[in-house]
């Protein structure tokens, strides 16, 4: 008997090992316990409250004061106009909802009384270069898509505009002044060009108390927009789509999610609390923020019913080999015999088929059926005939042909056929068998195909398929006086194996027409749904540059112009 098995190496081809019956699933990555992450880029948070102060949406002065009430008036008429640079914002990653607001003033002065009591004489102080900076508090509430599109740039409505408020809900991502400290300046970010402790006290509380004044006028410092579903989908997509808010934003600046029907408390990521999520520093020259969804989700959410589950049922459609080759006159011996199928207990007769298997990179398929019998009787054979079927779905970052790094799924299929033959035949002179040779034949065939994920000019995510389909490896032999001197010729029918093999309902062309070309449809609106809800307040709205596994593990789609 020879057994394939997977130890043999054909032809260049490789075999595929899997993991025992019962290990575990794929191991979900750090993520804060969280589904799906988008984070924004500081560049992006700096852009955005330029924008919205350019537009308007953001003061670029400041009055507040009274001379004859307070005894002290920040800005004025004229020379004594304070103006603003675009506010800067820090962020604290180490603490959830915690930021550094800064406010940088370019000209303009404070008017006071020389001393208390005294009104006759009027200083001035300028504030030309001064910089203030008060520790702040990030939170996402829920707000009316009507009351966000009033005042939304022209671009961040048209993305708005997409969300129906009977499907989807909308939070934004704002500064909360109610919870913040506006008494006391952030020491280590904060430069006042003055040596008077005193005054420089009051300007602190003059601003903190005009900034307290704009969030009660109704004047936001929102940072963006969340959609998220207002109910459960029923199809693949729409339960990808996230359909519960974290209580808060972290100090990152994420947009914590998770998806289908769980919450923030049910034990995910901090329970109860604001949370944070694990996103890797740094970001490319352009991106302007980063979704991240966990392998955990996009593994079993996605790439399961979505890729895996449709080539399953198509290699459940084959027939089992188990039944195709049985001796008739029934000799089957069973001691020799097997029947091994990944992911189930299979007999000789319990009719069971293989399942996909999963396992740290993917998934992996395998039937190997070995039946072994005897036939004829004066002329007599002992048969073996072995089949091994293999599939395997593996998730990696590979390189694209320019050199990048992409998101890939390769798909490998292979199928070996072993035949051996050992004849005898009985001659009545000497009442006994003579032994007349053996053969074996053995061909191995396989394809594979590379799916990578590619951001088009349009800002959309893409499947790029290259299959290749290599030729069949084929080796054969005869021991002693066998019958025939060609035993790959005599023991397989070649054409009608690669018939089969290519023409069959997991064969390249119809994993490729039929599942490949759905799930590349499926994959560009999964990727575009996961940057479209994220709605940036201010500026057009950034679609996708790229994808690809992280170092985590994670699947992270950058976003940019």
């Amino acid at each position: 008997m020879f057994t394939f098995s997977n130890a043999v190496e054909a032809g260049g081809m490789r075999t595929m090992s899997l993991p025992p019956h019962g290990s575990a699933l794929h191991a979900p990555a750090a993520l804060g316990g969280y589904d799906l992450v988008w984070a924004l880029a500081p560049e992006t948070l700096r852009a955005q409250l330029a924008g919205l102060q350019k537009a308007g949406k953001l003061p670029s002065e400041v009055l507040v004061g009274n001379l004859e009430e307070a005894g002290m008036m920040v800005g004025g008429p004229d020379a004594d106009r304070v103006r603003l640079a675009a506010p800067h914002l820090t962020l604290d990653a180490h603490t959830p909802r915690s930021a550094s607001l800064e406010l940088l003033f370019t000209s303009g002065n404070i008017s006071f009384y020389d001393a208390p009591g005294q009104r006759n004489n009027v200083r001035k102080q300028s504030v030309a270069g001064w910089k203030l900076a008060f520790n702040v508090k990030l939170q996402l509430e829920p707000v009316a898509l009507t009351g966000a599109m009033r005042d939304a740039s022209p671009d961040c409505a048209r993305a708005l505009m997409r969300f129906d408020e009977t499907r989807y809900r909308l939070h934004a991502l704002a500064l909360d002044f109610d919870h913040s400290d506006l008494l006391h300046a952030d020491p280590a970010r904060t430069q006042l060009g003055t040596g008077d402790a005193a005054l420089a006290g009051n300007f602190v509380n003059f601003i903190g108390a005009w900034l307290k004044g704009l969030a009660e006028a109704g004047t936001p410092f929102v940072l963006g927009y969340a959609a998220v579903r207002a109910m459960p989908g029923d199809d693949a997509l729409s339960k990808l789509q996230p359909g519960s808010v974290s209580v808060a934003a972290a100090g990152t600046l994420n947009l914590l999610h998770m998806l289908g029907r769980k919450a923030s408390s049910d034990g995910r990521g901090a329970a109860g609390g604001p949370g944070l999520a694990a996103v890797r520093p740094g970001y490319a020259p352009g991106c302007a923020a980063r979704a991240v969804l966990s392998r955990e989700v996009f593994f079993k959410r996605f790439l399961k019913p979505l890729l895996i589950d449709p080539i399953q049922q198509r290699l459940t459609q084959l027939p089992d080999y188990r039944n195709l080759r049985v001796a008739p006159d029934g000799g089957l011996n069973r001691e020799e015999s097997f029947n091994e199928k990944s992911g189930v207990s299979a007999t000789m007769d319990n009719g069971a088929r293989a399942v996909f298997v999963p396992n740290a990179s993917g998934w992996g398929y395998r039937d190997h059926v070995l039946l072994h019998w005897r036939e004829g009787n004066r002329l007599s054979h002992v048969r073996e005939s072995e089949q091994d079927l293999q599939f395997s779905v593996t998730v990696s970052s590979q390189p694209d042909g320019m050199g990048v790094p992409r998101l890939t799924i390769d798909l490998y299929s292979s199928l070996m056929r072993y035949e051996w033959d050992r004849a005898s035949q009985k001659m009545a002179l000497f009442n006994r068998k003579v032994n007349l040779g053996k053969g074996w034949a053995r061909s191995t065939m396989h394809w594979a195909m590379r799916l990578q994920f590619v951001a088009d000019d349009h800002g959309a995510i893409r499947v790029v398929a290259t299959p290749k389909r290599s030729p069949a490896a084929t080796d054969s032999g005869v021991v002693g006086m066998y019958m025939v001197s060609d035993a790959l010729g005599h023991l397989l029918n070649m054409n009608k194996l690669s018939n089969e093999w290519e023409g069959n309902a997991a064969s390249l062309s119809a994993v490729q027409q039929e599942v490949v070309a759905g799930f590349g449809v499926a994959a560009t609106e999964l990727f575009s749904q996961m940057a479209g809800q994220m709605v940036l307040p201010a500026g057009p709205q950034p679609g996708c540059r790229g994808v690809q596994l992280n170092e985590d593990g994670n699947i992270e789609l950058d976003l940019g112009w």
